[in-house]
């Protein structure tokens, strides 16, 4: 089933304010389970050591100032959370490219996107880059961390993502992000 490349404002305004029903409905609608998101997690409540670690992390570089920027993230800062992190480059067109792709996250999804963009994840299944697109643009729109859950298509041999979103300041006024990214079980 087909989907726009891009979540309605509605759904985008929703998320922003903490409520996910317009999102997970408009996922439903393409066969999609509804994905767990939450805002502002902690270190504590993560319950992943390497999505901690990422988050203390970011924290630190925060503390210098407002938003990081994405020139400030060193990917050896984040020790063995490195292989799990994405930095994605804001483009003009909305869109976000893939300047950094964790190589475990390419060896467990059968693909790296490394130079790709975000529309370009999953083509067979539209959710996908729906689902990134709305809490993309929502943390954008926060300046805020944010936390989700989600179960890929079964072409992924990967039971479900675990993926923490940063936001980082980027060129012209645009919020790129860090993003860690943890598979769960592989599937048979």
């Amino acid at each position: 089933m087909s989907a726009p490349a891009d979540p309605a404002p509605e759904i985008v305004e929703a998320l922003i304010a903490g409520d996910s029903r317009p999102l997970v409905a408009a996922l439903a609608a393409m066969g999609m389970t509804a994905p767990e998101i939450r805002w502002e997690p902690t270190a504590e409540t993560l319950a992943e050591p390497r999505l901690g670690a990422m988050l203390d992390y970011w924290n630190a570089l925060r503390a210098r100032g407002s938003l990081p920027r994405l020139g400030d993230v060193d990917p050896l800062g984040l020790g063995e959370a490195i292989g799990y992190a994405m930095l994605l480059e804001a483009q003009p067109d909305g869109d976000y490219r893939y300047i950094l792709y964790g190589s475990r996250i390419a060896e467990r999804a059968g693909f790296d996107m490394t130079g790709k963009r975000t529309r370009e994840v999953m083509p067979a299944s539209p959710a996908i880059p729906f689902l990134f697109a709305a809490i993309y643009r929502a943390a954008a729109a926060r300046r805020a961390p944010v936390f989700s859950v989600h179960s890929p298509p079964s072409s992924v041999h990967v039971t479900e993502w675990r993926r923490l979103v940063l936001p980082l300041t980027g060129a012209a006024g645009r919020i790129d992000f860090l993003v860690g990214n943890v598979p769960g079980a592989t599937r048979p």
